[in-house]
């Protein structure tokens, strides 16, 4: 005999999910009232006073009635008691009732115009159809009958419906502004009238019927007022169309007197929750110098439901604008509860805010993007700081945002920059660990800010077990007075208490590092002394190559092996870092100098090839693009150098970082502009960008110390060996005798010592590489030494300028082909072409590119 399984716990649960889902109409409404615990109570009510004697009858009507009194009282007073059950509206409870009776108003109409109201025909005597007219045929056979029904009807309706609302306008004021009020007697009479009317009806002498219908009543009631109702609003006028917002734009902005006087919105979208627009300037006011305030003031709407924001590829005098127009209808919220005025106010849709926590300078929250939408890159702390209402004119400068990962990003309200107050300078923090860091400061989250002096590579060691390394170049710039100089001495604390020689060549005449004049191995200060200290530099990197060549070392599996590519530090020459600082000022000051293209030539080479040999170049600048530095292979050398490393953006314009051509190393998410003074007045100086990885740059500050130069005499001053200072020339082997003098003094000084290097006929000229100069030897012929150098490229390779420009001259002419033809990136090959089309080396025919002249004219 079949067993019969008994019904899973699942299957049940399936079923009732089924039946709860079938049920509509009268019986969803018949489940719904069975759920409801103010049905059974307000039953109780009404049939307890029938069945109780006299004397309990007389407790329960008093004790009700004092209750009743109570809720009433309450109602009519605001506090925290307003989540009480019943303190919906009765106006909520009549627009649900009134709904419901329309829609079985408007089923009974389709019923009925369905029906076919034509008579049957009749046959007469003579077996001939016989013509009928029934009364009220033509108007049932009328053609627009059913639109004239509709139109009658909903008439009737819509005049019955304001005729309540005027009588419930009236009776119950201040209807629409929501339950939290103060109720009027009125009102509470409907609430709690019931609770004190119900159990008195049982001193009446009534029929058993009445009993039932006041036990039908009292159910009926407790059921209303035990839920309270979700809100219901009247029906709104038409919402208003584009020419309403056009012209309240004209009349509060675009006018005489307005915020942006003569300004248009163009590209409006609208819809019945957000309008979207297009802010255009046509004076010199950026868009984005409109207010929150003035739109929701033109639009009638809140302040935070306005957000004015400029993508990065939208010019200055034009804006983003958006506007939650729901919002005027929506209740109050509150504004501590982040995550509820993100979900109402939030300018990127599907966002999510959560994870809210208070920091010891502020408060701190993440942001979670859709998948599909708004992204990472897209995110801006002003669009933030407007969705949320941030007190304060620069609520936006407060924010700083961390990428976490594709869709999440951390932002941190701090209300009290931590950096504020400066970062003290710190030794130990500058001595160098295992990975070639030092710290040079601390980020805004209050972790420290890393800066990298050698790569090691473990795998290759020297005699004495020391890992290999390879110096790293670096990069800045800012404006003048932003704070440069004073991370450029803690490097230089940092290199002299690590053992590294350090060379610098300052473009500002020597003011700007005066008291380090004799705290350095070489400093020069004119332009003519930067150029001797590149190809000095690149006399040191050959010759420590050729003796690396012929010294031992060993392998990853402890074998000796000979000819050394690689630095070790200390075996036997110690690291070194050449700075540049005012790089731009030695170019651009006077480009026709006779320095300025040797310059190049020998700074790009020390980019290039000296990194194996442990020399660094640092390079610091004030220009907002690389692009003008030059367009030769030597200047493109100097930016792909300038990406490898690290970079410090100090204070400087979002328009300035976007042109400055740092191709890959390009910040991919948006940077705030750094202020002159924090809020609280005090200097920004030495704060700066510092790039952590390809893409996400975190605000720092740099360690400062009044006097950095006497603090780094404390650690004996690193140079060169004999050798290598012979190799690098009489201008730094006699650098004492000029030491103390200006730029114009120094100059002249070092060009008599080239001259008198040259005029002798008895020892082998040094090779100065200036301007040919006629004479009884012939022109100057510059020497270059093929370097053995594995550890970056044997050979210098083509920039992605030459490549591009000669794969043009060849015959590609769209960006697809030249990718082909040269192996690079599309995005390479983009900016490469725009780079070369704006210094003239390119033009764009329709969509071909063709050469206009040659790449190193």
């Amino acid at each position: 005999m079949a067993t019969k399984n008994a019904p899973s716990t699942e299957d049940t649960t399936e079923t009732n999910e089924d039946t709860e889902q079938e049920l509509t109409g009268v019986r969803a409404r018949v489940a719904e009232l069975q759920r409801s615990p103010g049905l059974y109570a307000g039953a109780a009510l009404g049939l307890a006073p029938h069945l109780l004697p006299d004397g309990p009858l007389l407790v329960t009507t008093i004790s009700a009635g004092g209750a009743a009194a109570t809720w009433a009282a309450l109602g009519m007073m605001p506090g925290p008691w307003r989540w009480l059950p019943g303190q919906g509206e009765p106006w909520e409870w009549m627009c649900r009732s009134s709904r419901r009776g329309y829609r079985r108003t408007v089923r009974r109409m389709r019923h009925r115009l369905a029906q076919d109201h034509t008579l049957a025909p009749v046959v007469g005597a003579d077996g001939l159809l016989v013509p009928t007219l029934a009364a009220g045929q033509g108007w049932y056979g009328h053609d627009q009958r059913p639109a004239l029904v509709r139109e009658a009807t909903a008439g009737a309706r819509r005049a019955r419906c304001e005729a309540l609302r005027a009588v419930w306008a009236k009776a119950l004021p201040n209807w629409e502004k929501g339950w939290w009020r103060r109720y009027s007697p009125v009102e509470m009479a409907l609430r709690a009238g019931p609770l004190a009317a119900i159990p008195a009806s049982g001193f009446a002498d009534m029929p058993w019927w009445a009993d039932l219908l006041v036990g039908s009543i009292a159910a009926t009631w407790g059921a209303k007022v035990w839920a309270k109702p979700d809100p219901a609003h009247p029906e709104q006028t038409e919402a208003e169309g584009p020419d309403w917002y056009l012209a309240r734009w004209a009349e509060w902005i675009s006018c005489e007197k307005g915020p942006l006087p003569g300004s248009r919105l163009v590209s409006v979208h609208l819809d019945e929750d957000k309008l979207i627009a297009v802010i255009v300037s046509t004076t010199a006011k950026a868009a984005t110098t409109l207010t929150q305030e003035s739109v929701s003031i033109a639009f009638d709407v809140p302040p935070r439901a306005v957000n004015i924001y400029r993508p990065d590829d939208m010019p200055a005098s034009r804006a983003k604008l958006t506007v939650r127009l729901r919002a005027r209808a929506v209740e109050e919220l509150d504004e501590d509860d982040l995550p509820s005025v993100w979900k109402e106010y939030g300018p990127y849709p599907g966002s999510e805010l959560y994870d809210v926590e208070e920091t010891e300078f502020g408060r701190r929250f993440k942001l979670l993007l859709p998948r599909r939408g708004a992204g990472v890159g897209e995110v801006q702390a002003l669009s933030i700081a407007q969705a949320l209402d941030m007190e304060g004119e620069n609520g936006a400068s407060r924010l700083h945002l961390r990428v976490l990962d594709a869709r999440r990003i951390e932002v941190n309200d701090m209300s009290v920059n931590p950096l504020a107050g400066g970062v003290p300078l710190d030794l130990d923090a500058l001595m160098m660990d295992e990975q070639g860091y030092v710290t040079v400061g601390r980020d805004i989250y209050g972790a420290p800010a890393r800066w990298r002096l050698l790569k090691y590579d473990p795998k290759r060691r020297g005699l004495s077990g020391a890992a290999s390394a390879s110096a790293v170049h670096s990069f800045g710039s800012g404006t003048t007075g932003a704070g440069k100089t004073s991370l450029e001495e803690d490097l230089q604390i940092a290199q002299r208490a690590n053992g590294f020689v350090s060379w610098l060549a300052d473009g500002k005449g020597g003011a700007g590092y005066a008291p380090w004049m004799r705290d350095l191995d070489w400093i020069v200060k004119s332009a003519y002394g930067a150029m001797l200290m590149g190809q000095a530099s690149n006399a040191v990197s050959e010759f420590r190559y050729a003796e690396q060549m012929t010294m031992q070392w060993l392998d990853e599996e402890g074998y000796t092996e000979n000819g050394r590519s690689f630095f070790v530090p200390g075996e036997p020459f110690a690291p070194m870092v050449v700075t540049w600082d005012e790089f731009n000022e030695m170019i651009l000051k006077n480009p026709q100098a006779d320095h300025v293209k040797p310059l190049l030539r020998s700074v790009s080479s020390v980019g290039r090839l000296s990194r194996a040999a442990g020399i660094a170049a640092r390079i610091w600048v004030q220009i907002p693009n690389l692009d003008s530095i030059g367009a030769d292979a030597s200047a493109n050398a100097i930016r792909d150098m300038l990406q490898s490393g690290n970079i410090a953006l100090f204070r400087t314009a979002r328009s300035d970082v976007d042109i400055m051509s740092l191709g890959s190393r390009t910040p991919e998410y948006r940077l705030a502009p750094l202020p002159e003074r924090f809020p609280d007045g005090s200097e920004t100086g030495g704060l700066f960008y510092i790039a952590d990885g390809k893409a996400q740059y975190t605000q720092s500050r740099a360690m400062f110390h009044t006097n950095p130069a006497r603090v780094s005499r404390q650690f004996p001053l690193p140079t060169l060996t004999d050798r290598e200072a012979e190799v690098a020339g009489e201008a730094y082997l006699r650098r004492e005798e000029y030491r103390d003098l200006d730029a114009a003094g120094e100059e002249e000084f070092l060009r008599d010592l080239v001259g008198q290097q040259q005029a002798k006929p008895d020892r082998k000229p040094t090779v100065i590489d200036l301007a040919p100069r006629p004479g009884p030897a012939g022109p100057a012929v510059e020497v270059e030494m093929d370097v053995d150098d594995e550890d970056l490229d044997e050979l210098v390779p083509p920039t992605r300028s030459e490549l591009v420009w000669n794969a043009v001259d060849a015959g590609a002419r769209r960006n697809k082909r030249i990718s082909e033809v040269t192996e690079l990136k599309p995005s390479n090959v983009a900016n490469a072409t725009r780079r070369l089309e704006r210094l003239g080396k390119l033009r764009k025919e329709r969509l071909d590119w063709h050469t206009a002249e040659r790449l190193d004219a």
